[in-house]
């Protein structure tokens, strides 16, 4: 028997592993959860961490029993969440993509302007994105007819907390357990919907986004956002922009006028100028009180930082993976990028045009 919630076997034998359901419950409940996922429904407690090797190791034998696939990405964080490894082993398969949050991002872009940016960025055609919102239901209509009209078992794939069991939730009676917490779905669960059968796998697990360097209860606080913080910038040589503790940012630039740019993070992450030269200091000092994430005071020593100059004018953005991106209003300039040596920071042609200001 699985849980209904995450699809992990049920058992009552270890706690410490996925599945782990008291035994009294197991017996005498008709459908039951999990412990783990009662504790994240009713108490947003995490237990029994699921490790990254538990579903990557498996991942090309689940890939070749479908024709279909659909990709489940998250638009605020494209470059953490599209992920060029995935590609490569979804060769030769019917790939969708279905894109969530997209009621985070600005008004002012328009669901035609993010798909035509989608479709280069994919390189596919319209019919084949779906750019949804799980929150006000936008483009679940267009999702459900690729629902009914699918004639083929389809294996819904996603990194972790791309929002992927919140999509599904709007089409199936059996509820996912939805959660913030990394790795939620532990086994590939298996739902009707419509006339076809859609098999949902666990999240994969990442180790370049800034959210990967969080524990599981940080994750949550950051990702539960009912927005995108955006603030404007302008900057000179003598000054730092601290988003968190993970993120520093610095210009150069010749000539009179100062880079103009636009941060977008989510709600709880903490913007901070300061001098450049006392931005490090903040950084090592006020690490998890003052600047957030992470959620707590932390040894900022244990992490190797790198600094990334990149060039940038008007028509691009930067991209920290699973942290911000960085619209830039007014260039060109150089752009300092100061994060964990594991993090990637990514160059990209714009997604909100600067002349609207996002």
């Amino acid at each position: 028997m699985k849980c209904r919630g995450c699809g992990a076997e049920l058992q009552y034998t270890d706690p410490t592993k996925p599945g782990y359901i008291p035994k009294e419950i197991l017996e005498n409940e008709p459908d039951p959860l999990c412990q783990r996922c009662y504790r994240i429904i009713h108490y947003g407690k995490l237990t029994v961490p699921v490790q990254e090797e538990i579903f990557l190791h498996q991942i090309d034998k689940v890939i070749k029993n479908f024709e279909k696939v659909l990709y489940v990405i998250d638009i605020t964080d494209f470059e953490g969440t599209y992920r060029n490894e995935i590609m490569e082993k979804l060769q030769g398969k019917d790939v969708y993509f279905a894109i969530t949050k997209f009621d985070l991002l600005p008004r002012s872009l328009s669901a035609i302007e993010a798909q035509e940016w989608l479709k280069k960025r994919l390189n596919t055609t319209s019919e084949k994105i779906f750019l949804t919102s799980s929150k006000n239901g936008f483009g679940l209509k267009k999702l459900e007819k690729f629902f009914k009209d699918s004639k083929k078992d389809i294996l819904i794939v996603g990194v972790t907390n791309v929002g992927k069991s919140s999509l599904l939730s709007a089409f199936t009676k059996e509820h996912p357990t939805i959660s913030p917490f990394p790795g939620t779905t532990l086994g590939i669960v298996k739902r009707k919907v419509f006339n076809t059968y859609i098999y949902d796998t666990p999240g994969i697990l990442t180790n370049d986004r800034v959210i990967d360097l969080l524990s599981p209860e940080c994750q949550a606080k950051i990702l539960k956002t009912n927005n995108l913080t955006r603030k404007t910038f302008k900057i000179d040589q003598s000054r730092a922009i601290l988003v968190s503790a993970f993120c520093k940012i610095e210009v150069e630039f010749d000539g009179d006028k100062k880079p103009i740019f636009q941060i977008f993070a989510p709600e709880k992450v903490t913007f901070h100028e300061t001098k450049s030269e006392r931005a490090d200091q903040l950084i090592y000092e006020r690490a998890g009180d003052f600047l957030l994430p992470p959620c707590k005071k932390t040894d900022m020593s244990k992490y190797n930082f790198k600094t990334e100059r990149i060039l940038v004018d008007q028509e691009q953005e930067i991209s920290i993976n699973g942290l911000c991106f960085i619209n830039i209003k007014r260039g060109p300039f150089v752009a300092k990028i100061t994060v964990p040596e594991n993090i990637n920071v990514a160059l990209r042609n714009r997604l909100l045009k600067p002349k609207r200001g996002g």
